[in-house]
């Protein structure tokens, strides 16, 4: 019996091979095609049978899926206290004292009215922030476009599911483009920029780090910050990441907007972690490269 995607492609004059059909299937599922308008995904399926680097990227996508468990799960490469010292206990000194704001806030804000108690909870809850992916588009990254695109296709059903904003945010020595999808909902235009976007050069980190805090300012919620960065791994200014200007915005970012950060680099051997400091996870890609 045929699912309503094989229904929905008997629409078009091409024929669909089955490894294609998974494919779509899971570009369906993690994008949630299915809450996109008919006409929308028949403009999708349409770009999906043009777009070899889609359809290569899904297929990526498929075959790394022991990765994308791994990314998901938030395991670590690299154990936070090698990276931060006392990275443990200041995680959890900034956990209590976001905790204590909390708290004083809700006891602000009940009220009392004879022996009855007004708590506000939904104040207390902590409503999910959002998932920023910085991602390297430079010359030495070109050949790890796709299979790095590939792993951010997942992260679309990760918002969704959490009703995060996704953020992305190719970079090379500056921004020129960024792209937003709210509550990791779909928006065709610049899902397609976003997979035909391409860059030369070199990478500079410290620009895009700046471009995230601003991200942050605007967003101004008390909520936990998901910052994902892909990265070839030897920024031209990662000297500077130690610097004490950059130590002093970065524990801020960590301090003020909860802000997370986990490194994807593309080869271990390339990746300083006395630079990358400030990451809580790491992540290398050297066996799907292979």
């Amino acid at each position: 019996m045929k699912d309503a995607i094989e229904t929905f492609i008997e629409q078009f004059d091409q024929q669909m091979s089955n490894e294609q059909l998974d494919y779509l299937r899971f570009l369906y599922k993690n994008l949630h095609l299915e809450e996109l308008s008919e006409g929308e995904q028949h403009y999708f399926i349409d770009y999906f049978f043009k777009s070899e680097p889609l359809r290569n990227m899904a297929a990526f996508a498929l075959e790394l899926a022991d990765i994308m468990h791994e990314i998901r799960e938030n395991i670590p490469a690299i154990e936070k206290a090698e990276r931060l010292a006392n990275g443990h206990e200041q995680y959890l000194y900034y956990e209590r004292k976001w905790s204590e704001l909390r708290r004083q806030k809700l006891k602000q804000q009940t009220t009392k009215s004879g022996n009855i108690f007004y708590v506000p909870f939904h104040e207390y809850q902590q409503e999910p922030g959002p998932m920023i992916i910085c991602l390297e588009q430079t010359t030495g990254m070109a050949a790890y476009s796709d299979l790095c695109k590939s792993m951010i296709l997942p992260l679309f059903m990760n918002a969704h599911r959490e009703g995060r904003d996704l953020y992305i945010v190719p970079y090379d020595r500056q921004i020129h483009v960024h792209y937003r999808f709210e509550n990791g909902h779909l928006n065709l235009a610049d899902f397609k920029s976003f997979i035909e976007y391409k860059a030369q050069g070199e990478a500079a980190i410290l620009p895009v780090l700046q471009f995230v805090k601003a991200l942050l300012q605007e967003n101004q919620l008390d909520a936990e910050a998901d910052v994902i960065i892909f990265t070839e791994g030897a920024p031209i200014d990662g000297q500077h990441l130690v610097t004490k200007q950059a130590r002093t915005m970065l524990e801020e970012m960590k301090r003020k907007y909860h802000a997370e950060f986990s490194v994807i680099a593309m080869h271990e051997h390339n990746f300083n972690k006395q630079q990358f400091w400030f990451a809580n996870k790491a992540f290398f890609a050297d066996d799907a490269i292979q």
